[in-house]
């Protein structure tokens, strides 16, 4: 293994990867492995002493160096996407002042908008202020705190300012002998984690994953996701014959309190992929009542007039969203209909869930408007 070392050219047809500096190393099989960088805005101030980018272990440590300076009062986070909306939580717990702008009028865009004003009230409830549609125009060093952020809707003072504004994939040495790439612009894959070029394989946030709800290829950059895209490419290196089927696009993350989760697809590209989608949304507990504190479970399902096939799922609540989206994982990944999910065979006991749980409510309520 060779640390620090960076590849400064591939020729695929003599098999030689070229090293910055000097030196090759000759290869029999490649992966491409190059994973995907976070976007720094391009603003004024962009490279400041106190602004920060989220990605990676040598981003978390140069932001604890930084909260470990004793300096940091006040923060700015840009982007209401999950990765700073957890990073909300780990500063607040150490008395760190947080606002988050988002261009977009509410975070987590992914969820439909019910949902998402539970998110703000759960900020709101930890001393967090959201401030939707608010851009980011530069940074400048400030007089009342380190740092001081020029808006679209005013000036904020911070002593750290983070951008969790997305990631973009790194393809360039992919580009260089000429891979495909996929609709997406990452790295195009077969199911062996294969690339178009022989004896190059990829996996990674570098490429795309087929989306088996969807049926078809798409870039869902997640670690489990690339974890399993590894372990495929070794396997296939090494003689065996195996295939990475997919994914349903599970995610899930943690506001404070509350668990925020999802699998599948939404109404919106549902429709933008040619379903016809229909959908249903219910309030309900995510254990029996007689042991519930008013917990609340808010389970939304989306489904195909079509065939009445389950399309997605979405689900917040301060308990039970995580157990309730892996299950409606697998009912996506076997291709259940609503019909099916309604009467699926589902563990029962007060503490854990009522008698007709609240995927079964739901899958009923989706049931009736799909006919």
């Amino acid at each position: 293994m060779r640390i620090r070392t960076n590849v400064e050219g591939i020729d695929a047809r003599k098999g030689l990867v070229y090293l910055d500096g000097g030196g090759s190393i000759p290869y029999d099989y490649l992966v491409m492995a190059t994973g995907a960088e976070a976007v720094r805005l391009d603003i004024p101030g962009k490279d400041l002493e106190g602004v920060h980018v989220i990605r990676d272990l040598t981003h978390a440590l140069k932001i604890k160096t930084h909260l470990n300076s004793g300096a940091v009062r006040k923060a700015v986070l840009i982007g209401g996407g999950y990765i700073g909306l957890e990073m909300c939580e780990a500063l607040r717990r150490i008395g760190v002042a947080v606002k988050v702008m988002d261009i977009l009028p509410r975070p987590a865009v992914r969820w439909d908008a019910e949902f998402t004003e539970l998110i703000v009230e759960e900020l709101e409830k930890n001393q967090v202020e959201f401030l939707p549609e608010t851009r980011p125009l530069g940074i400048e060093k400030g007089k009342a705190s380190a740092l001081r952020m020029t808006t679209s809707n005013g000036n904020l003072d911070a002593d750290l300012v983070l951008m969790g504004v997305g990631t973009r994939y790194n393809t360039a040495l992919a580009q260089s002998i000429l891979i495909r790439m996929g609709e997406s612009g990452a790295i195009g894959v077969d199911f062996h984690q294969m690339t178009s070029v022989e004896n190059v394989w990829a996996a990674g946030d570098c490429c795309e994953v087929f989306h088996k709800v969807a049926g078809r290829w798409v870039y869902f950059p997640l670690g489990d996701i690339a974890n399993k895209q590894g372990r495929v490419a070794g396997q296939n290196i090494g003689g065996s014959r195996v295939e990475f089927p997919g994914i349903v696009g599970a995610q899930v993350f943690k506001v404070f309190n509350l668990e925020v989760a999802s699998a599948g697809l939404t109404e919106e590209e549902a429709a933008r992929y040619g379903f016809d989608p229909v959908s249903s949304l219910i309030w309900g507990h995510p254990i029996g009542k007689s042991f519930s504190r008013c917990e609340r479970l808010g389970v939304k399902l989306v489904g195909d007039r079509n065939n009445g096939r389950l399309l997605g799922a979405q689900c917040v609540g301060e308990m039970g969203a995580v157990q309730r989206v892996s299950t409606l994982s697998i009912a996506l990944w076997t291709g259940l209909t609503v019909e099916q999910l309604a009467y699926m065979d589902l563990p029962y006991a007060p503490p854990f869930g009522g008698v007709w749980d609240a995927i079964h409510i739901a899958a009923r309520e989706l049931a009736k408007k799909l006919g």
